[in-house]
């Protein structure tokens, strides 16, 4: 039979994850009636965390009562904050009291944005990723060795694979966001998750992004080299129209990467993905109708948000083999506190940056499919 405090806490459990969810709820509207869900539900919890307090109280005294060791004695020794947590607390009693706080948050906030980083990102973890405090060079593979026939104590000719460097620089990432003090007094030491979601998140899509689309070039290293603009030409397909596409269109894209195929991943927008799934031969549907598109030819589908809305010269649709894209972490995201900077408007300044770069090492190993130049 449960006792009166593990009813009580089995209802506080209950309330928190309500609490919790609200929270979330409350960040993305903002609206007056969810604050005041929220604000409700923070309040219930605390009564019965009161109620569970009374509890134990009036069982100590009995213990005490009884000759017994009190419980509180036997109780571990509260378990000391942790560095993530410390930082938070004093974030949080620094804005309450006015005063300014600054400084980099613990190493232990870097590697929880990596981990959700990491969880979040959809190309990310295609790609082949090496870690380095410097300057990283990829040996890349080349030209084939060329395999002949050879007559009878004939000589063998040579032939020289191309085995070319690229170099992965240390590109900055960075980005500056407010939070508003009233959300760091509620939040108390969870103002550090909610910190590492959305940087981690920023991260992630932005990284994405530059895979994908970067603009870097090999003269100009100063951004990350995208596939899209640095695929090779020949592997180039375009569209016959600037707003839709045809089977053969896709088809064809794929075709491009040949030997390339065997681990190669599609990456397109859900937009791109419903025209697909809407492909016919003669009168019957390719796709099933009642399952979403998992793979066009055996090889698997990514969707991504960050492909451009289906336009005139816009990229639709990218496919290959992703170990030949190279991402070199120099340094993992590092964030600071800057409070002082938002004084004025009761808010808190947090910066984060990172250092990475992006190449791809086999420009052959991709394939683009892209929208007509014009209507």
């Amino acid at each position: 039979m449960k006792t009166k405090k593990e009813t009580l806490e089995k209802r506080l459990a209950a309330i928190e994850k309500k609490v919790e969810e609200a929270f979330e709820k409350m960040l993305e509207t903002a609206s007056d009636d969810d604050i005041k869900k929220y604000e409700m539900l923070k309040k219930q919890a605390e009564e019965v965390m009161e109620e569970i307090e009374t509890v134990e109280a009036l069982e100590e005294k009995e213990d005490l009562e009884e000759g017994g060791i009190p419980k509180g004695i036997q109780k571990d020794k509260p378990k000391a904050l942790s560095e993530r947590e410390q930082f938070g607390k004093n974030l949080v009693e620094a804005v309450s009291k006015g005063t300014t706080f600054s400084g980099l948050l613990p190493s232990e906030c870097a590697q929880n944005i990596q981990m959700k980083k990491e969880k979040i990102a959809r190309i990310r973890g295609l790609c082949t990723v090496h870690q380095a405090n410097g300057e990283y060079t990829v040996m890349v593979e080349g030209d084939d060795v060329v395999v002949d026939y050879i007559e009878e104590a004939g000589t063998f000719g040579e032939t020289t694979p191309s085995i070319k460097p690229i170099g992965l620089q240390a590109l900055k990432l960075g980005a500056l966001t407010k939070v508003s003090e009233e959300y760091i007094a509620d939040l108390g030491v969870d103002v550090m998750g909610y910190i590492e979601d959305k940087f981690a998140k920023a991260f992630a899509k932005k990284e994405d992004k530059e895979i994908l689309f970067g603009t870097g070039t090999s003269s100009s290293k100063t951004k990350i080299r995208g596939i899209a603009t640095n695929a090779a030409s020949g592997n180039i397909v375009t569209a016959a129209s600037a707003t839709t596409v045809t089977w053969s269109e896709v088809k064809s894209t794929i075709q491009k990467l040949k030997a390339y195929r065997t681990n190669a991943h599609i990456v397109c927008s859900q937009t791109l993905l419903d025209i697909i799934h809407e492909f016919k031969d003669g009168s019957t549907y390719m796709f099933p109708q009642q399952s979403t598109i998992t793979q066009i030819m055996g090889i698997p589908v990514v969707v991504s948000d960050e492909f451009p809305a289906l336009a005139a010269n816009a990229v639709a649709m990218i496919v290959g083999d992703f170990s030949y894209y190279h991402i070199c972490d120099r340094k993992s995201i590092e964030l600071k506190t800057l409070n002082e900077l938002y004084a004025a408007t009761g808010q808190v300044g947090i910066r984060g940056q990172e250092r990475i770069d992006g190449d791809l090492a086999l420009a052959d190993a991709f394939a683009v499919l892209k929208m007509k130049a014009g209507a």
